[in-house]
């Protein structure tokens, strides 16, 4: 294997590097590359992405929180994966019978300890405010930050391993390298005492538990009516208000809304079902998302359901604080909305299904901003009464879905 040689005391001038002291590296092209992205993973980083889009950016607007938090997401778990799949220290060292360094050499998980992305932690962008503090982020990641803030990299900050790794710790009592090669133990032993594994497949197993029980809600709703016509909506407070509304708060509107929903004689008789999400972000607070699931034989477009919708949550919002949004006309929304025949359809159900439900299901799992321990995250709504028209009655074939 190709490695670069250098002079070290030309590097990191010291006491405790002997004068033919030399500083090894592999060469430029030997990578990390603990394991090659799989398309489970590429899809991850991308689901990542495109929460951390609707998390922060308006519409096409880009706000400056946009996109730091899925880039360092995504940056430290490539990191720690690169880490967990090796077993090899960042660096190794030989030193002389007066104990001065004679060969350091970098390996290539050492390359990390010039990584500033990864070293900033929680440190969103060095030009931006913010923190991953207040966010859920998936496993590997949380760990990265439990154990920084156990070592001195948690204290010290990103500059903790700004000097060169053959200089010493700012109390004087180790080298940077061994503080290096520490970090990489500390994260190893904290992954195998939380058993990651298990707790990643637990994670992945409660979102696949949420998205088929979301599915089981719509195949019901699909043996109601063969044709579907999907609306999604968004439920927001306005910016002046949004940071001021408690979760308690939120929970009392959106009961009210759904109430005032059962009320409407339309709502009974051409909604077959709905599914919703509460979340909540530092820009818009509290809000929830909504698919709504309409008689297809009643219903082929979204604006007059949509401007319904929208009435009654601004109803149940005092001081006008409540506003609406209505996905189906976002260009890059709109996929898995509109009419769908079960029958007739089966590309687009698939996109409805992997697109808006399995999504819905991820993103607590990928990356969200934290609410409060306990509270109901999502939940289905059927309608009461029982519509006035035959139109659109299912066939009694129920071939193609799941019983």
């Amino acid at each position: 294997m190709d490695k670069l040689v250098q002079d070290l005391d030309q590097l990191a001038s010291s006491p405790d590097i002997a004068s033919d002291a030399k500083y090894v590296r592999f060469d430029k092209d030997h990578l990390r590359r603990a394991a090659s992205l799989t398309p489970a993973v590429l899809e991850t980083q991308t689901l990542i992405k495109q929460i951390d889009r609707e998390m922060h950016a308006d519409g096409k607007d880009i706000v400056p929180m946009w996109p730091w938090a899925s880039a360092r997401v995504t940056h430290i778990d490539r990191a720690m994966t690169a880490i967990l799949e090796s077993e090899d220290p960042g660096f190794g060292c030989e030193k002389n019978a007066y104990g001065q360094i004679i060969e350091l050499t970098e390996y290539p998980l050492g390359q990390l300890y010039f990584d500033v992305s990864l070293l900033m932690g929680k440190v969103l962008h060095p030009d931006q405010e913010g923190t991953l503090e207040h966010y859920r982020v998936p496993s590997k990641v949380q760990l990265f930050f439990d154990v920084c803030d156990r070592h001195a990299l948690g204290k010290y900050g990103p500059h903790y391993f700004k000097p060169h790794p053959a200089k010493r710790t700012p109390d004087g009592k180790k080298f940077l390298w061994q503080s290096f090669n520490e970090l990489i133990d500390m994260i190893r032993a904290e992954a195998k005492a939380r058993q990651l594994d298990q707790l990643e497949k637990w994670s992945r197993s409660q979102a696949k538990q949420r998205f088929d029980a979301m599915m089981r809600y719509v195949h019901r709703c699909f043996r109601k009516r063969r044709r579907i016509f999907v609306i999604r909506m968004d439920l927001y407070y306005r910016i002046e208000f949004a940071g001021a509304v408690s979760i308690e708060q939120a929970k009392e509107h959106h009961a009210l809304f759904v109430n005032r929903l059962r009320a409407l004689r339309d709502i009974r008789t051409d909604l077959v079902g709905g599914i919703w999400k509460l979340e909540w972000t530092q820009r818009k607070g509290h809000h929830f998302h909504w698919v709504f699931m309409f008689d297809g034989s009643l219903v082929q477009d979204a604006w007059k359901w949509s401007d319904l919708i929208d009435a009654q949550w601004r109803n149940v919002v005092p001081q006008v604080g409540g506003y609406s949004h209505c996905g189906n006309y976002d260009e890059h929304k709109n996929v898995g909305t509109g009419m769908i025949h079960i029958d007739k359809d089966s590309e687009k159900f698939k996109i409805f299904e992997t697109k808006v439900i399995d999504y819905l299901a991820k993103k607590d799992q990928a990356l969200c901003l934290k609410i409060t321990a306990g509270t109901r995250a999502w939940g289905p709504f059927t309608p009461g009464g029982k519509r006035t028209s035959k139109a659109g009655r299912p066939p009694k074939s129920r071939a193609g879905l799941p019983a």
